[in-house]
């Protein structure tokens, strides 16, 4: 539970090898980052067997072996939250909506009507069979374009996983007393991953802040589903006091939901208390592709080392701040 180990998120999923390995950039298999021994101390299928075989079963086909799928859709807004926040609804394909069940999913949305480079990426709120919600902010071209003369028709490109830094502590934390920050637009990713804790038996303790969004909108659910919750107006002024206060309870693990700037004040709160514990925080990297091609996602850690944060886990700690 200390550690979140640095691996690929993708890694033996019906995605990989991924393009990376195209270009010797694999994250995780040595010989497919060009070296020329196996140092890799992965007891999975072998990603490099892997590429060769993609390779002879393309050459075979004589067709590209398909990637994350594209589906255009018809969404609703189910609720205006704030001037510039909206919750989404439409329904995907039952394999789409199967695989983005899980914790950290996300997919990429552009108007169809413009070009790939439009893409940008949401996380996903909640899924109910065939139907997903999203939380999204008009704050930019991209996402204006979506509510823009009336248009209610998305391309939604997917699935990818990253969304979220510490995902398997939420898959496998039973029994335990968690804290869960969650500011503004970060309550929409904060919603399922309160569900999953409270569904594996946690003892949730929510601290909500409207943020920039101007309002708390997950509150009332997550009281119902068990979670205590405290709201606060700002969590800078009152949540952080009143966080420092709850780490004194030694909790399990703590959820940070939101802005970078909230994941580090969340790690100087914990070492104010002199806590050490997991930390789960959400991934707010600047993305264009989702596969780590662009590098657009590129951040330098604390060993002098490059990730891709679209694809690959670590603690968010190890981030160097910008």
């Amino acid at each position: 539970m200390r550690k979140n180990i640095s691996q690929c998120i993708d890694i033996n999923s019906k995605y990989c090898p991924c393009l990376l390995a195209d270009t010797n950039h694999c994250i995780f298999c040595s010989h497919l980052k060009g070296e020329a021994t196996c140092n890799c101390n992965w007891s999975g299928i072998c990603i490099l067997y892997e590429q060769h075989w993609q390779h002879k079963t393309m050459q075979q086909s004589e067709e590209p072996i398909k990637t994350r799928s594209e589906e255009q859709v018809e969404f609703i807004i189910k609720q205006q939250i704030g001037q510039n926040t909206y919750i989404l609804e439409f329904e995907v394909t039952t394999e789409l909506a199967e695989q983005l069940k899980k914790i950290g999913s996300f997919v990429f949305i552009r108007c169809p009507s413009d070009p790939h480079f439009f893409y940008f990426p949401v996380n996903i709120m909640k899924v109910q069979e065939n139907t997903l919600q999203v939380g999204i902010e008009t704050i930019g071209p991209k996402s204006l374009k979506i509510l823009a003369e009336n248009n209610n028709k998305l391309v939604v490109r997917g699935p990818y996983y990253n969304g979220v830094l510490g995902g398997p502590w939420i898959d496998n934390i039973t029994a335990g007393n968690i804290i869960l920050v969650a500011g503004g637009i970060g309550q929409a990713p904060a919603f399922p991953l309160a569900a999953k804790l409270l569904c594996n038996r946690n003892e949730v303790m929510a601290l909500l802040a409207p943020g920039k969004v101007g309002q708390i909108f997950i509150d009332k659910e997550l009281e119902k589903m068990g979670a205590q919750v405290h709201n606060v107006a700002s969590l800078r002024q009152f949540g952080m006091p009143m966080l420092r206060e709850w780490l004194a309870l030694k909790p399990d693990l703590i959820v940070s939901a939101g802005p970078d700037e909230q994941h580090y004040g969340v790690i100087a709160a914990m070492q104010t208390a002199g806590v050490n514990i997991p930390m789960v925080a959400t991934n707010n990297a600047t993305m264009c592709c989702g596969e780590g091609i662009c590098g657009s996602c590129l951040k330098k850690t604390k060993d002098n080392k490059s990730i891709r944060m679209c694809k690959q886990q670590t603690d968010f700690s190890n981030i160097i701040e910008d």
